[in-house]
């Protein structure tokens, strides 16, 4: 009887072994694919270059800076940068592309501004619609990209497999963020680089608590909330950057889960760089 009971019990962990391989498995190569079909996405984009060589001082492809304007193009009523022409053409949710230097955050990011939730449509589906375990970054539905709003919050998956906003969590360390002090958002409606101004472990806390929750600020009503927020992110911050912040400047929010409390968040926060 007890050679009977030991050779369940065996059993039962080989099955349990073979469960836990074939998810590791799996998981990896979902992985693997969502990270080459955001290979073929990245082809999509359009080498675009601006000709300003016979633009006067006073021509109107210049922005008030002197700045060329990105090249645009109308598509089913909405201006879109021609670099992205083809990825917004296939998908619409499309609203640009992060990137964070030598790291593997390189990604397009979506936007639903008509969910239910916080914009988690592509928490688990890819670019076609097909359900993906990396999911895409996305864009919590309260921001609006074209206004834009104070604060753009991007959310996006801590893979083990080191994918999607994994890679932001290395801003921990000093030289990390010494390497990677700015990132690109480039949106379907011009491009951004933006300057890293906090980075801290946070946890999302229950509705009731009024302490501070980095992730409900979008707008600022006035000047003196805008410097509440400023003032309390980099208090969070796990170093002082040194950057200035002023009522006016428009910021981005790179939010992923941390394990280090229940319902743990890391965030890395950056200002856009007025060129």
């Amino acid at each position: 009887m007890k050679k009977k009971i030991i050779n369940i019990l065996m059993v039962i962990c080989i099955l349990v072994a073979l469960g836990s391989g074939g998810y590791l498995a799996y998981y990896y190569y979902t992985s693997n694919k969502s990270e080459s079909d955001i290979g073929d996405l990245r082809s999509r984009i359009q080498d675009t270059v601006v000709d300003n060589t016979n633009v006067g001082n006073d021509d109107t492809s210049k922005n008030n800076k002197g700045k060329p304007e990105p090249e645009m193009v109308e598509i089913d009523g909405v201006k879109v940068q021609k670099k992205f022409e083809q990825l917004y053409s296939d998908n619409h949710d499309f609203i640009g592309w992060l990137t964070i230097s030598d790291t593997n955050v390189d990604y397009p990011v979506m936007y639903t501004p008509n969910d239910n939730e916080r914009g988690e449509h592509y928490i688990h589906l890819d670019y076609d619609g097909n359900y993906s375990a990396a999911g895409l970054p996305f864009v919590d539905r309260l921001c609006d990209l074209k206004l834009p709003t104070d604060n753009t919050i991007i959310y996006g998956h801590n893979m083990n497999s080191g994918k999607m906003f994994h890679d932001i969590l290395k801003y921990e360390g000093e030289e990390f963020y010494e390497g990677h002090k700015t990132f690109t958002f480039d949106t379907i409606y011009g491009d951004g680089t933006y300057e890293v101004v906090a980075m801290f472990y946070a946890q999302i806390l229950p509705d009731s608590s009024t302490d501070f929750k980095y992730y409900t600020f979008v707008n600022a009503g006035e000047k003196e909330e805008f410097d509440n927020y400023v003032e309390n992110i980099k208090r969070m911050s796990i170093r002082d950057t040194g950057v200035d912040v002023k009522f006016g400047d428009k910021l981005v929010t790179l939010s992923t889960c941390a394990y280090h409390v229940k319902d743990g968040r890391f965030a890395v926060i950056g200002k856009k760089i007025e060129e």
